[in-house]
């Protein structure tokens, strides 16, 4: 013999099915962020006054998703693909790896000289490419403006430089 449900408790059944579905939607949009693992937090490390874009997609040209600006802390799971690592902020996305410190950012503002043997290689961002020119070199003694330190390294006046050949000036 066949059960019979009435309307109301037709309705109910409905009803809990549709919160089911309204639960496992949202797991699948937080998953597809953050894939539910347990988050770190990051920091940005650029020049003050500056801001990195968080990408869609792990490539300078993906859609911009938002932007976090200097200093400015951001929940990761740790996934990293092609220089970019993945950003649980807003909409979620990718920040490239480059401005990325594991540490918060040690804000300096003072003057700083350079007490390498020789020479050190200024770059564009961490461990990225030297800079050209007359820049791409700052030369035992030669002085900068340091603005921040992080995980080894210091945003100058002059690029990103490891922390380890700079000192306070005493000047």
């Amino acid at each position: 013999m066949r059960k019979q449900y009435s309307t109301f408790h037709k309705e109910k059944i409905a009803a809990a099915a549709l919160m089911v579905a309204i639960m496992l939607l949202i797991s699948a949009i937080i998953g597809s962020y953050c894939c539910g693992e347990q988050l770190a937090t990051c920091w940005i490390m650029c020049k003050p006054g500056s801001y990195v874009t968080i990408r869609a997609t792990p490539e300078k040209d993906g859609a911009e998703h938002g932007r976090l600006d200097c200093g400015d802390s951001f929940r990761t799971d740790g996934e990293t693909k092609d220089g970019w690592i993945s950003c649980c902020e807003g909409e979620g996305g990718w920040v490239y790896c480059g401005y990325v410190v594991t540490e918060k950012p040690e804000k300096i503002g003072e003057r700083y000289v350079c007490v390498a043997k020789k020479q050190v290689a200024c770059r564009r961002w961490m461990a990225g490419p030297q800079l050209e020119g007359r820049a791409a070199w700052m030369k035992n003694g030669e002085f900068c403006e340091v603005f921040l330190m992080a995980d080894g390294w210091a945003v100058t006046s002059r690029g990103y430089i490891k922390s380890e050949w700079l000192e306070v000036s005493v000047e």
